[in-house]
């Protein structure tokens, strides 16, 4: 393990007064970014509800595959979608 040195800290800004500024501002907006965000934080969580047997039957296959439930349903729901689309 290396040793590394101890960060500097800033020593002209006084902590009280920098936790004041901070909450004072906490009912502030916070601005746009000017960047667009990644294409991955543009997910959306949803919450599902399996059978504990059916779960553990996608748990399974997730493993055999070694990814995730949640890329193993992803890629799933997308290759159905993309099977029905080949039927219309």
């Amino acid at each position: 393990m290396a040793i590394a040195r101890r960060p500097t800290s800033n020593r002209s800004v006084d902590p009280e007064k920098a936790a004041d500024t901070f909450i004072r501002r906490a009912d502030q907006p916070i601005a746009p970014s000017e960047e667009p965000a990644p294409a991955t934080s543009r997910k959306t969580p949803i919450m599902l509800r399996f059978d504990p047997s059916l779960l553990k039957r996608v748990d399974k296959a997730a493993a055999r595959r070694g990814i995730s439930r949640t890329a193993w349903i992803a890629y799933t729901v997308s290759e159905a979608l993309d099977a029905d689309n080949r039927n219309d």
